[in-house]
């Protein structure tokens, strides 16, 4: 027999769910975070820049001896290289939705 997975706080018997509750739910909806797209996007970029100074940090650091594990440093440019070829990815995608816009007859 297969013990069952004890959560704390959630008990082990499953929730009991009336009708009406069921009926009377309601849609979820994300909190706003009050932030703007520009703002999300200056915090995107900004991260990005701070990975690849990063990544460049610990590469000096490994030709320097002061790092040995060389794993280290290729952990952070491959961080780097990945949040710079998603940043990329999400730029054509908003040029792309831009000329679509600009296309469109009003």
């Amino acid at each position: 027999m297969i013990d069952p997975l004890k959560v704390p706080g959630l008990g082990l018997r499953p929730a009991e769910i009336s009708a009406k509750q069921l009926r009377t739910a309601q849609p979820y909806v994300p909190e706003a975070s009050g932030k703007t797209f520009k703002q999300v996007l200056e915090e995107a970029v900004t991260e990005v820049q701070r990975l690849q100074t990063e990544a460049d940090t610990t590469i000096k650091r490994l030709v320097a001896g002061e790092i040995k594990d060389v794993s280290e440093a290729m952990l952070a440019v491959e961080k780097a290289d990945v949040s710079f070829q998603t940043m990329m990815t999400v730029r054509n995608k908003v040029m792309t939705a831009y000329d679509e816009i600009m296309r469109m007859q009003v």
